[in-house]
């Protein structure tokens, strides 16, 4: 199933994608849309914790943590607040990240059926926005950020934009559209490319 007005922002670490989520929900606000942005993992209890394994304060099992992502994404669509919520009200809902960062980080350590399965009854986004940069020049800007958590390291992003890319190519005739957008170019620049794009789609 593919939901209406609801739009994800994916990429690996230091693509932008934080930085999108508020330009773009601001820029969609001043062109008088009604917009709930959010982000996985969430600001809720399970999202909480999973930023504690995330940045190393907690450890998990890989197996474990995608299970928490999932239950995290349960309330993220079908929770009070969520998505489904947001969609009924007639609002725009964008989101920062969604089960296609489950696919493609998850992927990599630990059985991949096991990300499919637990993430195939989730609704589709009608539309994902993919910030492509290098590994490289993502990593740069994360260092000047400050402290790295577990997975911000480059052979991990590699394999992370490749599998993107596997992933995104799955999806490609699923009904969800996507949109590869530079993201090396200024952030109003990106912004304004993907609002060019998600606007036509409002009909």
């Amino acid at each position: 199933m593919t939901l209406r007005r609801f739009f994800v922002l994916e990429g690996i670490d230091g693509s932008g994608t934080t930085t999108q989520l508020s330009l773009v929900g601001k820029k969609l606000i001043q062109l008088g849309h009604s917009v709930q942005t959010s982000c996985e993992p969430t600001q809720g209890p399970v999202g909480a914790l999973i930023r504690q394994v995330l940045s190393g304060k907690a450890r998990l099992g890989q197996n474990a943590l995608a299970h928490l992502f999932a239950a995290d994404r349960e309330e993220h669509v079908n929770g009070s607040g969520g998505i489904r919520e947001c969609l009924a009200k007639g609002m725009i809902a964008l989101s920062d990240r969604y089960l296609f960062s489950s696919l493609a980080y998850q992927t990599i350590s630990e059985d991949p059926a096991l990300p499919f399965s637990i993430n195939a009854p989730f609704p589709l986004p009608e539309a994902l926005f993919f910030l492509d940069i290098d590994p490289d020049i993502s990593l740069d800007r994360i260092r000047g950020r400050g402290e790295l958590e577990v997975f911000e390291n480059r052979p991990f992003q590699m394999e992370v934009a490749r599998r993107y890319r596997c992933v995104l190519g799955l999806f490609g005739e699923t009904g969800t559209k996507i949109y590869s957008i530079d993201a090396r170019m200024e952030p109003e620049a990106i912004a304004n490319e993907i609002i060019d794009k998600l606007i036509p789609l409002l009909g």
